[in-house]
């Protein structure tokens, strides 16, 4: 099973979701409107997944991290 679904994803289609549902694709389902099922799995209010997903989509690359890319600092006035 691919690390993004976990075994209490509920899979269903966009237009089921309710509020504080986890809004996060697990899979392609060319049958449903949208095309997608989604976690579904419960969110705080104000996120739109669930922890486990959002810990996913927050990740940091370590090698995006060391990329090289520096960002100028501000000067305190």
């Amino acid at each position: 099973m691919p690390e993004n679904i976990r075994l209490t994803s509920r899979d269903v289609p966009l237009i089921q979701l309710g509020v504080y549902q986890c809004r996060f694709p697990v899979r392609e389902d060319p049958s449903v409107p949208g095309g997608y099922r989604f976690c579904a799995g419960p969110t705080s209010p104000d996120r739109v997944y669930c922890d486990h997903h959002h810990s996913i989509v927050t990740a940091v690359d370590p090698r995006r991290a060391r990329s090289g890319l520096h960002l100028p600092q501000r000067r305190a006035a």
